[in-house]
């Protein structure tokens, strides 16, 4: 490790249930250790969305700080992702954290969904530092936020600093960023060792909202491999759960480096433990059951209840799942991306509609629909809009589409109108054979009606291929697919037509 090489994790919770209650029990502190609790891409999950949820935070850190030297950070996406978010701008996460008692966090891409000037707005509201390494002023270079910092307690002295993803710029709907811009995260994590071995910490933690996915950004394993020095690696973004350095299911290979990378995976389903002590280090999850802490629950309890009131109306019903589980609509087709393609396509007139899988960020559930369901798979206030454009744009949108499948990337399209034959073992960029519209073969030099929404309009994902065409703005997507839903009633198989994409 950085200076002493005895620090390390070692000790995690023994968990002891009974009928009526649970305790953590946890062993007193071995001399120059400490304990990291962690969280990252909540996503306004307050309760836990099943899992753990803030007062388990709560309740470990305080369980924790009785015999141990206690740290809790968070990785990023906490202000946006559900209903709870969407209608408060964020501001109830905030209020949240706050409870809670972080001390520090990092931005996430999705800090920015409500624009620069909220972003700031909910970042002064913290009372814990927001600290990042690689996110400037675009036009000073002056940093927008601390670097590092090095908190001593416990009688250890940590030097922490945060990275965020250079993905954001792409991620992020364009103008919602303003003035700041994302740097190289090698060259900040590289600058970021250098300070703080000079500063004498005991440990260097980098708490990163970089992820494991490879799209052709850095990931934390990466930049680990690359910067030597960096004793833990806090992670978030890719929502992937790892213990002990290694992605719990498997399905990623992280590259070989001395640092142990963490990740909780996502919605509060688990809290990170870190320890450090004399016998190496052992990075755990917290699964549950989950705890309860009596301020932190009174303070979700208030913030939920405000937007509950307003989103518990019944506009509709499901009998069945509508899939929209990440791993599968950002990599193929799926019944709720065929359903809010229809909505978008019928609400417009257009002859085609397409929607990033991105946009579509949770199930539904089989029984009733509310307002807070649609919120909760819409959640970025997006609004619909149409173009006219030749044939050849339908192309390649979809070679776009087709060279992101496997990679659970949010710019693979669901859409409507169209049935896409493609290869898959082509090349990317070649993979298309044959779109039908209306069952007629698409003609490159036609012109055809397509609709989207707003962020792929404005090169959202990566997806530039509409920026030099005129755009014509329609109604919000949200109250789209409330119309939708509303005039049908009851979703069924009926519905929904899929079979729209093809593996020839």
């Amino acid at each position: 490790m950085s200076d002493r090489k005895g620090l390390v994790l070692t000790i995690a919770a023994l968990v002891i249930l009974t009928s009526a209650a649970m305790a953590v029990f946890v062993s007193p502190q071995p001399e120059d250790s400490f304990t990291i609790i962690h969280t990252n891409d909540t996503h306004c999950f307050f309760d836990g969305d099943g899992g753990v949820g803030f007062s388990t935070v709560s309740a470990l850190r305080e369980t924790y700080s009785k015999d141990r030297t206690v740290f809790t950070v968070d990785a990023g996406d906490f202000i946006q992702g559900n209903s709870y978010g969407t209608m408060t701008d964020g501001e109830g996460s905030i209020e949240i954290m706050n409870t809670v008692g972080y001390d520090l966090t990092v931005p996430g891409n999705h800090e920015f969904d409500y624009g620069f000037d909220v972003f700031m707005e909910r970042m002064g509201q913290l009372e814990f530092p927001v600290i990042c390494a690689n996110l400037v002023y675009e036009d000073s270079g002056d940093s927008i936020f601390k670097e590092y910092l090095i908190l001593e307690r416990g009688g250890v002295r940590i030097g922490f600093f945060g990275l965020l993803t250079m993905e954001t710029e792409v991620s992020v709907m364009a103008g919602k960023m303003g003035n700041a811009h994302v740097t190289d995260e090698v060259d900040a994590a590289e600058r970021m060792v250098s300070v703080l071995k000079k500063e004498n910490v005991d440990s260097i933690v980098a708490v990163g909202h970089l992820g494991v996915n490879k799209e052709g950004y850095t990931t934390s394993d990466e930049l680990c491999s690359y910067v030597p020095g960096i004793d833990i690696f806090i992670d978030g973004h890719s929502h992937t759960e790892m213990e002990d350095g290694k992605v719990c299911d498997g399905s990623v290979i992280l590259e070989e480096s001395d640092t142990v990378i963490a990740s909780t995976g996502c919605y509060l389903h688990n809290v990170g433990v870190i320890t450090s002590g004399p016998d190496g280090i052992s990075a755990k999850l917290y699964r549950g059951p989950s705890m309860q802490f009596e301020r932190t629950d009174a303070v979700i309890a208030s913030v939920t209840a405000a937007v509950d009131e307003k989103l518990k109306t019944v506009i509709g019903r499901t009998e069945i799942l509508l899939v929209g589980d990440r791993n599968l609509i950002r990599n193929g087709e799926t019944n709720l991306g065929d359903f809010v393609t229809d909505a978008i396509r019928d609400a417009t007139g257009a002859d085609v509609a397409i929607i990033g899988g991105g946009s579509l960020r949770t199930s539904v559930d089989v029984g009733d629909i509310t307002m807070k369901t649609v919120y909760d798979v819409v959640p970025f206030m997006n609004f619909t809009c149409t173009f006219n454009v030749p044939g050849s744009v339908l192309w390649e949108e979809m070679e776009f589409s087709l060279a992101r499948m496997g990679q659970t990337n949010g710019g693979y399209l669901q859409f409507s109108g169209m049935t896409v034959t493609y290869d898959p073992d082509a090349a990317a960029g070649s993979r298309v054979t044959s779109i039908q519209v209306g069952g007629t073969e698409v003609d490159k030099e036609a012109t055809y009606v397509l609709a989207t929404i707003d962020y792929i309009a404005t090169g959202g994902d990566g997806n530039n291929i509409l920026k030099t065409y005129t755009i014509h703005m329609n109604e919000a997507l949200d109250k789209v697919l409330i119309d939708r839903i509303s005039d049908i009633g009851t979703i069924t198989d009926a519905t929904i037509e899929g079979g729209r994409l093809i593996a020839a």
